[in-house]
């Protein structure tokens, strides 16, 4: 028989345990910040990427169908906007009537309800700035740049640039090369 019955314990003391969550408390305050911004970054790519590959695909449809295509805002992902703001959604739909609205006869291609209102996206274009127009040729209606900002961080704006060609490009300038200025 053991004469020993008392183990000693091995563990912490109330005060090391004290002093370690500290230390993770400051080094978690240095981290937060820093993973907040990559996180606002990663929706913001997430929703450019969204947003050439929807331009992608109304320049397409408008060559494929041989009518025109129209991208343009819309705040319930059913009817164009003119009021509602680019990161609340778009619609891309055949427009044969050549009103640029949805109707009855024409068809719905894609929308795209906007769930990140930290971001803000704004268009600077010549003409409308509600929407584009894909013609069958794949020209679109007007160029222009999208500039999508984080409300988090507006230092790194990123821009989508929209040719008279139809052609979209990804970048973090302007379409004359300047540096982007959130709006």
């Amino acid at each position: 028989m053991n004469s020993s019955i008392f183990k000693t314990a091995n563990g912490f003391s109330l005060i090391e345990i004290i002093i370690t969550l500290a230390i993770i408390a400051i080094l978690s305050s240095y981290a937060l910040p820093s993973f907040s911004r990559l996180l606002s970054r990663n929706q913001q790519h997430s929703v450019l990427f969204k947003l050439f590959g929807h331009h992608q695909l109304a320049r397409s449809e408008a060559i494929k169908r041989n009518q025109s295509i129209i991208l343009c805002k819309s705040s319930n992902a059913r009817q164009c906007n003119p009021a509602a703001n680019w990161h609340e959604g778009w619609i891309i739909f055949a427009d044969t009537d050549n009103n640029r609205q949805i109707n009855g006869t024409e068809s719905l291609i894609y929308s795209y309800q906007g769930q990140n209102h930290s971001l803000s996206v704004s268009y600077r274009g010549f003409g409308s700035h509600n929407y584009i127009r894909y013609y069958p040729d794949g020209r679109s209606s007007t160029n222009g740049t999208f500039v999508l900002c984080s409300r988090d961080d507006s230092v790194s704006a990123k821009s989508l640039i929209i040719s008279r060609t139809g052609r979209a490009r990804m970048d973090t300038k302007n379409a004359s090369g300047a540096p982007l200025v959130c709006p």
